[in-house]
């Protein structure tokens, strides 16, 4: 074999500076785990799978983590407070933790203290902080595992795989300035696609969606689509859906940004005013509102968060779908778009006081390090997220969606798009100024909402995870998109791949209990409450319970939903578990029947005070039928002369003594239990009593 020995010194020297030779891919690591994209999602699933003792690796294209939490993304996007969970709970102290203590003399701080903790931007709660905080505490929270490894402005440009299983990722390195350098390669047990736009799918060859669905039963609000949300439009009422809405399907994107991070200078002679327009600068397209306040410490604000100027149509889907290469210069012309708003900002605007931060993307040019891609790919999955899955009326109940009991994750956000067209890429039909084709703000239609765990699972490909390219519909993740669901989909990811790669199974054959109870032990929430926190006692009893069908939910009629202005404006109770009040018979005969899988048994009606259409009927009708089999009957009820009717007392409060006696007539075998009292058991002991004998 003859040798090219200037090639081998320049490899020997390019491998000594940690970068590839031009000859071909290198051989750099072999993980257990190796998870492309630092963003939340891909941070959670290090995390998640680094606590089961597996090896890690993270690739993001950025020099730091978080993904848009660290590139101007400055809040929680989250509607309830209490919907964070896991690793985004733990990030959310931390932040709160952080402006509490160190930043405690801070007045927007002191100010926000005296806020409701549930009031969105509330930086005292940790819900809003500036890039460098979010970076930090990201970087903190995984340099506390030795197991996870980082590489740094790294993007993935294709996979290695054997047969129908990604075996691998190949990177190539890339400045902030988009030119692209060595090539490497990463070989993992597991593969998890944690990026925004989910390229992994196309070097796999892995089925997806992109663009929109057209109209469906299950999609009323899908494909091409007007509405006056955020206008009025004479002779409608709020929320309508306009002429001209088609339903057609097509391959368009909502609109992409930079979330520019802005501060106020307090002066209009700060050095962060820019001395001249980006190029193709028109200021016809922007508005501006000079009483924008800063939101977050030291003069600062998301000023695309408060104002979507900076919003452009037309090269989402080009972004999606062009190479690293092209994306380059799609980047310039999101850039030039967004610096021009900011120019308009501090001219026509009437703000000159207003710049680019100082102290934040120093090496950026003080610009965010990423584009703001609010959809990518949607794989196909082994199930696929649709707007009726996260409707409170489609199928839900009318206070949440559809019960889907292989919850991995919840979501909470509103169904929320941003145009998809105009009125700056076609002419529009005139329904006020600035209407846009494909704006839905869905919030008082979403009810909370569960995740299955097949969504991250694609059909017929093996070894890879998308807990942000999720298989879901265009309607679907403009809810889902949200960081935190996407960092509870990606703990879900790195606790099925731990679990996958510890019972040498593939992952669609790993089992969706054992990835729920990993999840409730880490704290992450699988079914929505306001009041059953983490470290509740009660909180995996309640969660399984929930995920049975067998915790019975607040009757519709005694919540005025008619004057709801967006889930947020519910009352807070409708979402209530209520753990220390007592249990009545109609809550626990309903979690006996569903939380111990008991077929159901209804030989007639027989109790005047629990009539069909009653909520317990069944479940209530169920334990008496199964009393009557029993040698000692343990359904105790009230009957009329000549027993042709009967009362249940279907809100009497059970006690200690008559749950267990229950509990022991439906299992035939004895329960031992602490709470086999006479005093009355509340809705938290009769969970944790109940979740014994699942």
């Amino acid at each position: 074999m003859i040798f090219n020995a200037t090639k081998v010194i320049i490899a020997l020297l390019l491998f000594a500076a940690t970068i590839a030779s031009a000859a071909g891919p290198k051989q750099v690591s072999d993980y257990d785990v190796v998870v492309v994209g630092g963003t939340p999602a891909g941070v959670a699933a290090a995390i998640a799978a680094a606590r089961a003792d597996k090896k890690v690796i993270i690739i993001e294209q950025a020099p730091v983590l978080g993904g848009v939490l660290s590139s101007g993304v400055l809040r929680l996007d989250d509607k309830y407070v209490e919907s964070n969970s896991g690793v985004m709970e733990e990030f959310r102290q931390r932040v709160k933790s952080y402006h509490r203590n160190e930043m405690a003399d801070d007045p927007l701080v002191r100010a926000h203290m005296k806020h409701d903790p549930r009031r969105v931007w509330n930086i005292a709660e940790g819900r809003a902080w500036e890039p460098h905080t979010a970076a930090r505490i990201y970087e903190q929270m995984v340099a506390e595992h030795p197991m996870i490894a980082t590489r740094f402005n790294e993007v993935a440009i294709d996979v290695e795989m054997k047969g129908d299983r990604v075996t691998g990722v190949v990177t190539r390195k890339r400045d902030n300035e988009g030119a692209l350098g060595a090539e490497y390669s990463h070989a993992g047990k597991v593969i998890i696609d944690a990026t925004y736009e989910a390229d992994l799918a196309e070097y796999a060859g892995i089925p997806y969606r992109i663009g929109r669905e057209a109209r469906s039963k299950e999609e009323p609000h899908a494909g091409h689509i007007y509405t006056n949300y955020f206008r009025g439009v004479k002779g409608t009422l709020f929320g309508t859906i306009l002429p001209e809405s088609t339903g057609v399907a097509d391959h368009r994107s909502q609109a992409f940004t930079y979330r520019i991070t802005a501060k106020d200078y307090g002066r209009p002679d700060h050095p962060y005013r820019l001395k001249e327009p980006p190029p193709g600068y028109d200021a016809a397209k922007y508005k501006w509102n000079k009483n924008s306040k800063p939101i977050i410490p030291n003069g600062k604000f998301d000023l695309l968060g408060i104002t979507w100027g900076g919003d452009l149509v037309g090269h989402g889907t080009q972004w999606v779908l062009a190479d690293w290469e092209a994306r380059g210069q799609i980047e310039q012309i999101y850039h030039n778009h967004d610096l021009g708003y900011l120019y308009y900002i501090q001219t026509e605007g009437g703000s000159p006081n207003i710049g680019l931060p100082d102290d934040e993307f120093r090496d950026n040019g003080n610009f965010p390090y990423r584009l703001y891609v609010r959809q990518g790919r949607r794989i196909e999955g082994l199930y696929t997220l649709t707007e009726s899955d996260l409707h409170k009326d489609l199928r839900g109940n009318g206070f949440r969606g559809p019960l889907l009991s292989e919850s991995v994750a919840i979501g909470v956000y509103g169904i929320d798009a941003h145009r998809v067209q105009g009125p700056d890429s076609r002419k529009e039909p005139a329904y006020g100024k600035g209407a846009a084709e494909g704006t839905l703000h869905l919030h008082d239609a979403t009810g909370p909402y569960q995740i299955p765990y097949g969504t991250l699972v694609p059909k017929q490909h093996n070894g890879i995870l998308f807990p942000v390219g999720i298989s879901s519909t265009h309607v679907a993740i403009c809810s889902v998109r949200m960081e935190p669901v996407w960092s509870a989909l990606g703990q879900a990811a790195g606790v099925a791949a731990a679990l996958a790669i510890d019972n040498k199974q593939k992952l669609r054959d790993v089992t969706v209990e054992d990835i729920q109870d990993e999840l409730l032990r880490q704290q992450c929430t699988l079914f929505f409450y306001t009041d059953l926190p983490g470290d509740s006692p009660a909180f995996t009893a309640v969660q399984k319970l929930s995920l049975l069908g067998a915790v019975a939910g607040p009757d519709i009629n005694e919540y005025n939903t008619k004057q709801s202005k967006g889930l947020a404006s519910l009352e807070l109770k409708a979402y209530r578990f209520r753990p220390d009040e007592p249990i009545t018979l109609c809550e626990f005969s309903q979690m006996v029947v569903n939380g111990l899988q008991i077929p159901l048994s209804i030989t007639a009606s027989h109790f005047t005070d629990v009539p069909r259409g009653h909520p317990a009927f069944k479940y209530i009708e169920t334990l008496y039928d199964s009393s009557t089999q029993s040698r000692e009957p343990f359904f105790d009820f009230d009957p009329s002369d000549g027993f042709k009717t009967a009362l249940a007392h279907p809100e009497k409060y059970v006690s200690g003594v008559q749950a267990v006696k229950i509990l022991f007539g439906m299992l035939d075998k004895k329960v031992s239990s602490s709470m086999d009292s006479e005093a009355e058991l509340t809705r938290a002991e009769a969970a944790q009593l109940v979740h014994q004998y699942l």
